[in-house]
């Protein structure tokens, strides 16, 4: 089975930098909204044995998914003054639940290349 997810390639971003919030939607599958509502949606970076996880339904404040349209799919990550840990390349996926379906749609993948702060030398 070919692998269906759309590739998507995010800016590169400095570690210690807010990271700037992400609309995904409206959102439409073989040209067409799913006829199902959405649910949920789940941002994975993971690096190695670290993942960072962002979730809907989690409502944790300091990283919040809020689907503001259901019917739809519009999404939005909002910004985040504490991201990722470390510099380096994190892979990443968003995957998206339909109400009343368990399996997620797995529909955007990517890397996020994170650069080192530049520390500044003593005066």
């Amino acid at each position: 089975m070919a692998d269906y997810t759309v590739d998507i390639t995010l800016p590169d971003w400095k570690l210690g930098d807010a990271w700037p919030s992400i609309t995904f939607g409206p959102i439409t599958v073989d040209g067409s909204t799913p006829a199902q509502t959405l649910a949920r949606v789940r941002m994975q970076f993971r690096q190695r044995a670290r993942v960072y996880t962002l979730d809907s339904a989690t409502g944790d404040r300091d990283a919040p998914i809020t689907i503001s349209n259901a019917a739809t799919w519009v999404a939005t990550i909002a910004e985040l003054t504490t991201f990722l840990p470390t510099a380096g390349k994190w892979e990443w996926d968003a995957e998206f639940y339909r109400t009343g379906v368990a399996a997620p749609w797995t529909l955007y993948k990517g890397v996020l290349t994170v650069h080192p702060q530049v520390t500044k030398p003593a005066a």
